[in-house]
């Protein structure tokens, strides 16, 4: 869903400068640095009336018992159950601190169940509880729907050169957000590794002084 895919793009965007200069965005072809900032022609702006466009279109199908957000982390969950929280998070396209207050209030209407991961001590498998279950089946002809609304504003060509846009912005995201990922992993490691060598090199200092 589109949602689901800017929050994707936004993530991308926020981890990007942790990578360096050299993959900074470029500017738009028909912009200069002196041009007054115009909405018509920002993918960004764009994006986000889009977004606010889906969202219209469930909460009138569907109503304010469940979320856009909230319907994509049920299933998301629906098609991989035991995903871990972070896993399930990058899947759905819902950064950290925003998918932990949401599960946190979905765990609470009993939509899902945490566990801790047999896997992993730090991480929880997160699976459908049975309201939540009874939430997705309930919603999700209503949410197929809302798609069926936004696609039949565009002809039916342009509508599959939409999702093919969508899904290839999505993945663009994910790809982005995976190389954040080794390269915080990367430097985690050196880190811990540099911390190992300095107490390493404290300790043979403390014992030749001792000797001395």
């Amino acid at each position: 869903m589109l949602e689901r895919m800017i929050d994707r793009a936004d993530r991308a965007v926020n981890l990007r400068p942790r990578l360096g200069r050299h993959n900074m965005a470029r500017s738009t072809p028909d912009s200069g640095e002196s041009d007054q900032f115009k909405l018509a022609g920002s993918p960004s702006h764009l994006l986000h009336r889009a977004e606010q466009l889906a969202s219209e279109r469930f909460t009138q199908l569907v109503g304010d018992t469940i979320t856009l957000r909230q319907f994509i982390i049920l299933a998301a969950i629906a098609e991989q159950p035991g995903l871990s929280q972070s896993d399930l998070g990058r899947i759905a396209g819902v950064d950290r601190s925003t998918l932990g207050d949401t599960m946190g209030k979905m765990e609470t209407r009993g939509w899902i169940v945490r566990t801790p991961s047999t896997s992993d001590g730090r991480a929880y498998s997160v699976l459908l509880g049975q309201a939540g279950g009874t939430m997705l089946s309930a919603t999700t002809q209503h949410a197929r729907a809302a798609d069926a609304a936004i696609l039949d504003l565009l002809p039916k060509t342009k509508g599959r050169s939409f999702l093919n846009t969508l899904t290839k912005l999505a993945n663009l995201a994910d790809q982005a957000a995976a190389k954040v990922e080794r390269e915080q992993k990367k430097l985690a490691k050196r880190k811990a590794r540099e911390r190992a060598a300095e107490k390493k090199t404290k300790a043979r200092a403390a014992s030749r002084k001792q000797r001395a």
